[in-house]
């Protein structure tokens, strides 16, 4: 999924495009290869030179698509946030990896990247999720939800955010 997104960053948003890019069947079946093989953190050691080619891969992919977006979007694009293809995940241990470089990526597109965003949040005590609580708060405030609310977000994995009158 590809999306522009315009927004002060604070309070309000608005979705310019969405777009989705299908992988092809052979980076749909290596992922999942991969994530097979990756059931603690030593593999991601031990499969480190698999892992490498497939982000390298993937990140050629969303190169592709964000360079067909912006050749036919007309407005400056600021910035890329990319947070890549999860295949390991583990809370306690403080280790997420995604695959995707955002070095190579702003490199094949021309534009600032800004990515890993689970890596910061993990080491500072979230469980790897820094961006939907933040934009709970900007859905509520944009859309005057009434406090206290609950939102649960269901996607590859789920996030409750709980916000209060005091945000």
């Amino acid at each position: 999924d590809a999306s522009i997104i315009q927004s002060d960053g604070d309070t309000k948003y608005e979705v310019i495009l969405d777009k989705y890019f299908k992988y092809n069947e052979e980076i749909y079946q290596n992922i999942h290869k991969l994530k097979e093989k990756i059931n603690n953190s030593t593999d991601l050691k031990n499969f480190a030179k698999e892992i490498q080619l497939l982000e390298k891969e993937i990140t050629t992919f969303h190169a592709k698509a964000v360079n067909e977006i912006v050749k036919n979007f007309k407005s400056n694009i600021d910035f890329i946030g990319f947070h890549g293809q999860t295949i390991f995940h583990n809370v306690k241990e403080k280790i997420s990896k995604q695959l995707g470089d955002g070095t190579l990526l702003s490199k094949l597109t021309k534009k600032t990247v800004v990515y890993n965003f689970r890596k910061n949040d993990l080491i500072n005590g979230g469980e790897g999720a820094p961006l939907t609580p933040i934009f709970h708060k900007l859905l509520v405030v944009q859309n005057k939800i009434q406090t206290p609310v609950t939102i649960l977000n269901i996607g590859g994995i789920a996030n409750v955010t709980s916000i209060n009158s005091n945000f």
